[in-house]
């Protein structure tokens, strides 16, 4: 008997799913997605790729400081990526589609040089104050009052102390966090196990030593960073927070740390992916090339204006 060799099997898997993606069934009033311009990355690995020589190439339909928002869309979107990543390789998805939905949109990169192919590795709270400049310039082009931040990742909780900590709040009016890490992550298990035989405080002290201090502000629940960011209430007033998570989310976890708990004055949303599409597999890389969570950010973005959401197939890493 033949054997089926594993590319073969893969490359089966992968047409299976393509089309099955394809054929889910149309949902009358949902939003329809426009598909990816053709050679634009689809996943975080192609846009990390594309991205390496020039790690700080703006994503198509992005920092077009000649828009003017509209009465429909007033406030612009600002996209802020995570640990590691770049506005490239993260936006390069939602970016076009927000844009062709009518939306002005800015894609920042912060936390490393400008030169660095990875970046949001710095000083979280030293990232906020560089998100900050950022949104102002966005809003001094635009004439906007206010701007929108989405983040995913380090992104959420980041775009978080700018808007609570350090003069944001009269900026922003909605938060909208990716798998945010908004609560310390354990990585599955791995800063718990580090910690307990005593090897993390070398790790982190060497990541630190290296220039990549945000690593252990986002995995100690005792840093400094999440004392400031949590220790006097998680919201403030006058902001809608969203937090959209997934439980198959391998780097926050448990996955629910991306929640937060509402103030007074504050509107929080904390939505598990899975329990709007059942079978949405996407994982925490995944979830910013999934069309399932744009139609809910756009949701999120348009409180008037909700939609049924078209689930379709995703999965980890690869999103829709």
């Amino acid at each position: 008997m033949r054997r089926v060799s594993r590319s073969a099997f893969a490359a089966v898997a992968i047409a299976s799913f393509t089309f099955l993606a394809a054929c889910q069934p149309a949902v009358p009033g949902a939003r329809v997605i426009p598909s990816p311009a053709f050679g634009a990355p689809t996943n975080l690995i192609t846009g990390g790729a594309a991205s390496a020589l020039d790690p700080s190439r703006s994503p198509a339909g992005t920092n077009d400081y000649s828009c003017k928002p509209s009465a429909a869309h007033p406030d612009p979107v600002v996209l802020v990526h995570g640990t590691f990543g770049n506005a490239y390789d993260s936006w390069s998805g939602l970016g076009p589609v927000l844009k062709s939905f009518g939306y002005c949109v800015f894609a920042v990169n912060y936390g490393a040089p400008s030169g660095s192919l990875f970046k949001g590795s710095g000083d979280i709270p030293t990232s906020a104050a560089q998100i900050g400049v950022f949104v102002d310039g966005v809003r001094a082009a635009t004439g906007a009052a206010k701007v929108d931040l989405v983040g995913h990742s380090q992104g959420g909780s980041v775009a978080r102390y700018y808007a609570d900590l350090i003069g944001g709040s009269a900026k922003v009016n909605k938060v909208i966090g990716l798998a945010p890490s908004n609560h310390a992550t354990t990585l599955d298990g791995l800063v718990n196990l580090g910690r307990f035989i005593g090897a993390l405080d070398p790790v982190f002290a060497l990541t630190n030593w290296i220039g990549l201090p945000s690593l252990q502000q986002q995995g100690d629940p005792n840093s400094t960073f999440y004392k400031n960011l949590n220790g006097h209430g998680e919201t403030v007033a006058g902001i809608t927070y969203t937090n959209i998570a997934t439980k198959y989310d391998e780097v926050v976890t448990p996955y629910t740390q991306a929640f937060i708990t509402a103030g007074p004055g504050a509107t929080v949303n904390n939505i598990t992916l899975q329990n709007v599409c059942s079978g949405d597999l996407t994982d925490h890389l995944g979830i910013v090339y999934d069309t399932n969570v744009y139609q809910i950010i756009l949701n999120s973005l348009e409180p008037t204006d909700q939609r049924p959401v078209a689930c379709s197939a995703s999965l980890p890493l690869f999103g829709t």
